[in-house]
């Protein structure tokens, strides 16, 4: 038997072990299939239950429930995983629980369609209580077909419906999908789709299938005005979210809801310009077949208002002359909404400068009985002069990465604690914090400013060596408009409390928005409750003595916004000497409320809120029943007779230009308030990647790759990887860090560029770079590398300062074969070394199409090391809008620009002046003005070039401008004109919103004076796309 292994004992033991194992899992198995299905999922996690309920129900009570659960157990589910339905529950064994807790887990059970029931019960054990959910199920869904649908998806129609297979059969969820299918196809326009439930109806179904007759897609053919003749339709279409489709497939999106919404539209567009009694209806011209729609206004302009009178009411710190010296609206004019908000805009911004933030500028209007006239009331309530008590900056978030510091920079210049709370100042704090791009614009950045009440503020001033504050005020009052009451004596310390209330002191923002029926302002104010007179508000009651009938031309309020039986309605009034005028005092409508029996009514005044104006969605009624009646002002001196200018006083006695003998002598002191400036923000993605290119004919084709970082910090390195997986490294301190590169065809740029904008937390901005550029001329070849260090100041908000060092290293490559000696003499590399201090003043209203303001930068370099020589260049612009429709748009532009430059001997080639191209010379190629030597364009050390400019635009939308222009000048060895160009042409300025802010150029040019040696180019332009 050698060779012959036997077998072990111990594989025959494994063999009976197994066996053993076998038998008594099958012995258990058959046990567990002979209990019934309940006992097999009773508990949630489908264990035996281990504690003995008593098999009693009771009631769910707050006491039943005041131990924690012994138990969680699911009864009924026959098909569904224990799983899934915990997963929807939570309550929970061993937890307390409340009867609500409970409410919610059957309500989210229930929305699961599921379930027909859900009934929760209790039963106690010794243990606690038990918590049993008693289920019953519905039927699963076997399938879901959609027939029919060819323009919408089956995936998209699924997820909209939300029935899938193997979720729970309800006919009401079925019939309700027919809802929603019906929804989305009316969305995309399919107005008469039609959706039928093929099955899925009856309780014995277990398969759902929709039906659909999809039908033609309905499109705005055209957008036709019938009436209008005050306003051309090509105005009226661009106030409009309807419109018409381009080439059959682009844009026409019907919408039964944006066409009513345009008609309130309409009627705000027509209220804002005077037109009260506008009445606009619409209708919808369908073809055969139903897919095309026409969509016809219908205008009833009526009659235009004039404004008979202005009055300024309440206004004692400041002169009528001060406030109201150059109005937008005058006596005489067809009211406009938008001009009075600019006057409102103008006061608001004087009271601002003196520190009453809370001064409030009501335009009132007042219906006449003369058709078409109103009176306009402009109520002032001019409050107190603010100082600052604190600036609290706040970022949202956990773990901001942003330093707080980098926040109150932007703010501390403008608003310092004890200083006067100057509205303009705060209004350039806001602008640095909402135009910033450190932070979140979707949640966007709050600037609030909160009065506080109290006054330890004040006695903190006093701490710091100030026997009164009326220091603080000298510098903001005005000769014509005396502060009064700014002195105060020292008092105790008292406790203060800010208001939860937030106030809007400043301006509007004017621009339409697409959106909502909302209005946006820079700081959300609460408006004060319609019953409730804001303090100091001037009011007018006289009885009225007889009732006439008021003619039917001048409805109390809009005509549009009545009723057919409020248009009928009568109402009184009685003519009342004042002065040498009549004014009309006129009774509102039964529904503004004269009580019965009442010899005299309370007017009621509807204010016209300029934050509103020019805004695409419909508000309140801006103007209502208003009474015209005995004004105070006459009383306080001032005359309706001359518009409230004041009556002429005692030159001996009178001191005030209100009219009061006595001036601010015996007026009691008035102690400043405190304002607190509250600043929150939430980090935005300050990180970017850009990619873009531009096309012009001075540099050819350029491409643009940016990456961007505008939240960095130079002095935070990683410390850890965590710092850099969670993005704490290099960010966190507000400087701007960017890495560019441009190549082209002509032109190659590559930088890399780091700014602080408050270097070592000053109001100094600091910058560097660093870059390589190569040009191709048709002269030489250029390539510099080299870097610059810049500080820049901003004096205020007109006027900026700077001052730079560039090194540079430039080497030139002539081209041709007998380069002139200038060209010559800087063969190769050349060393330029220079610094730069420039001075800027710009008030334009739009950097990209400006339509007025000025602007004007001075600047005076001096070169050292291998060139020693000055350069001064001054550049000043102006625009004027020299016409505009009411409404503020179709702007007629005119500009002028000039140029002067003078720079030394010892200028190299490559920095001398040269004139020609879309941005200096039109009329000319790039560089084409310039002195020749032996046929090289060698520059020239003196330049003075101007630009004479008409824009127009040719579409209502201003989207398309025509330009009429001429440019003229010279480019000279020195200061002398021997060789005076002149061209004139025309181009056009195309503004398409998807391609950026800035237009499109494109620009003909004819030279009506040149030299010989210029080189001419007719057709210039320029055409950039970034995204």
């Amino acid at each position: 038997m050698d060779g012959v292994r036997p077998r072990s004992s111990r594989s025959t033991d494994h063999r009976l072990l197994r066996c053993v194992l076998v038998v008594a899992w099958c012995a258990a198995a058959s046990v567990v299939a002979a209990e019934p299905p309940e006992r097999r999922q009773r508990s949630v996690l489908a264990r035996p239950p281990v504690i003995q309920a008593s098999g009693t129900d009771e009631d769910i009570t707050d006491a039943s429930l005041e131990k924690p659960l012994a138990d969680v157990v699911i009864e009924g589910n026959t098909t569904i995983q224990p799983h899934a339905i915990q997963s929807r529950i939570k309550c929970r064994k061993g937890r307390p629980v409340t009867r609500q807790e409970i409410q919610d887990d059957v309500a989210s059970l229930l929305d699961t369609h599921w379930f027909y029931n859900v009934k929760p019960v209790l039963q106690m054990t010794d243990d606690g209580p038990v918590l049993i959910y008693r289920l019953r199920e519905r039927p699963m869904v076997r399938s879901v077909e959609f027939k029919g649908n060819k323009k919408v998806k089956t995936s998209e129609l699924q997820a909209h419906v939300g029935i899938s297979v193997g979720h729970g059969f309800d006919v009401s969820a079925n019939r309700q999908a027919v809802s929603r299918i019906k929804s989305l196809y009316r969305e995309k326009g399919y107005f008469y789709a039609e959706v039928d439930l093929e099955k899925g109806g009856s309780q014995d179904d277990r398969e759902v299938s929709f039906v659909i007759q999809e039908g033609p897609k309905v499109r705005v053919w055209w957008v036709r005005f019938e009436g209008n003749k005050a306003i051309s339709d090509s105005v009226l279409k661009t106030k409009l979210a309807t419109k018409n489709v381009i080439l059959w497939y682009i844009g026409g999106d019907y919408d039964p809801e944006k066409i009513r919404n345009d008609v309130y539209t309409l009627t705000e567009y027509y209220h804002n310009l005077g037109y009260f009694d506008v009445k606009i209806e619409h209708k919808e011209e369908e073809s055969d077949d139903r897919a095309w729609v026409t969509v016809v206004f219908k205008v009833e302009e009526g009659i235009q208002y004039k404004v008979r009178n202005i009055d300024l009411v309440g206004h004692d710190v400041l002169s009528r002359n001060k406030l109201w010296g150059k109005p937008k609206l005058k006596p005489g004019d067809a009211f406009n909404a938008r001009l009075m908000g600019l006057d409102v805009k103008h006061m608001k911004d004087q009271y601002d400068e003196l520190g009453r933030l809370f001064a409030k500028v009501d335009p009132i209007p007042r219906f006449l009985d003369t058709p078409g006239e109103l009176d306009l009331v402009y109520e002032i309530d001019e409050d107190k002069p603010y100082l600052v008590g604190s600036v609290n900056a706040h970022i949202r978030g956990d773990h901001p990465h942003t330093r707080e510091d980098v926040l109150l920079n932007n703010v501390a210049r403008w608003a310092k604690p004890g200083e006067l709370a100057n509205g303009r100042k705060l209004r350039m704090a806001q602008a640095r914090i909402m135009g910033s791009n450190l932070w979140d614009q979707q949640e966007s950045p709050t600037f609030n400013i909160v009065r506080v009440e109290g006054r330890e503020y004040l006695s903190t001033q006093i701490a710091r060596a100030q026997n009164s504050v009326d220091d603080v005020f000298a510098d903001a009052a005005e000769e014509e408009g005396p502060l009064s009451g700014h002195s105060m004596a020292p008092e105790s310390p008292a406790r203060h409390t800010p208001r939860d209330v937030r106030y809007d002191y400043l301006p509007p923002l004017w621009e339409r928005s697409s959106g909502p029926n909302t209005f946006e302002a820079n700081v959300d104010i609460p408006a004060a409750p319609a019953d409730e007179e804001p303090a100091g508000k001037a009011t007018y009651a006289d009885p009225v003595e007889q009732e006439v009938a008021r003619p039917a031309m001048a409805p109390a309020r809009p005509a549009a916004l009545l009723t057919p039986e409020e248009r009928n309605a009568s109402t009184g009034r009685v003519p009342r000497p004042v002065g040498n005028q009549m004014l009309a005092a006129t009774e509102a409508p039964a529904r503004w409320g004269r009580p019965e029996g009442s010899a005299a009514i309370e007017p009621e005044y509807h204010e016209v809120d300029p934050t509103a104006l020019f805004e695409n969605g419909i508000g309140e009624d801006p103007v209502g029943p208003i009474i015209r009646a005995q004004s105070d002002d006459v009383v306080r001196g001032q005359s309706i007779d001359h518009y409230g200018n004041p009556v002429p006083q005692d030159p001996i006695t009178s001191v005030s230009p209100q009219g009061n003998p006595f001036g601010s002598a015996l007026r009691a002191p008035q102690e400043p308030g405190f304002v607190d400036v509250n600043v929150d923000v939430t980090e935005g993605r300050t990180g970017r990647l850009m990619f873009g290119v531009g096309v012009n004919s001075n540099a050819g084709i350029v491409g643009s790759f940016v990456l961007q970082e505008d939240n960095f910090d130079l002095l935070r390195p990683p410390t850890s990887w965590s710092d850099i997986i969670n993005g704490y490294a290099f960010r966190g301190a507000g400087q701007s860090f960017r890495l560019e590169a441009q190549p082209g065809t002509q032109v190659s740029r590559y930088m890399a560029t780091w700014t602080d904008p408050f270097f070592l937390r000053t109001d100094f901005s600091l910058s560097t770079s660093g870059f390589y550029y190569s040009r191709f001329y048709d002269e030489w070849s250029e390539e510099r590398l080299g870097g610059r260090v810049g500080l820049g100041y901003l004096l205020n908000e007109y006027w900026s300062a700077g001052a730079s060092v560039r090194l540079e290293n430039v080497n030139i490559l002539p081209q041709g074969a007998t380069p002139p000696a200038d060209l010559q003499k800087v063969r190769g590399d050349n060393f330029l070394s220079s610094a730069v201090f420039t001075l800027t003043r710009d008030t334009r209203d739009n950097a990209f199409i400006p339509s007025s303001g000025n602007l004007i930068e001075g600047s005076y370099e001096q070169a050292f090391g291998d060139f020693n020589y000055s350069r001064f260049e001054l550049t000043g612009s102006q625009l004027f809008t020299v016409r505009q429709r009411p409404d503020g748009f179709g702007k007629h532009i005119v500009h002028f620009q000039g140029q002067v430059g003078w720079t030394g001997d010892d200028t190299p080639i490559f920095e001398r002046f040269y004139a020609g191209g879309y941005s200096s010379f039109r009329g000319f190629a790039f560089r084409g003005v310039s002195p020749v030597d032996n046929g090289y364009r060698v520059g020239g050390n003196f330049m003075m070039l101007g630009t004479a400019e008409y824009l127009v635009p040719i579409t209502a939308s201003d989207s398309v401008r025509v330009i009429a222009f001429t440019d003229f000048g010279t480019i000279e060895p020195n200061a002398q004109i021997n060789d005076f160009r002149v061209t004139a042409g025309f181009g056009f300025r195309l503004t398409i919103p998807a391609m950026g802010p800035a237009p499109l150029a494109f620009d003909f040019a004819w030279p009506l004076m040149q030299k010989q040696t210029d080189q001419e180019r007719v057709f210039s332009f320029t055409v950039g796309f970034t995204r």
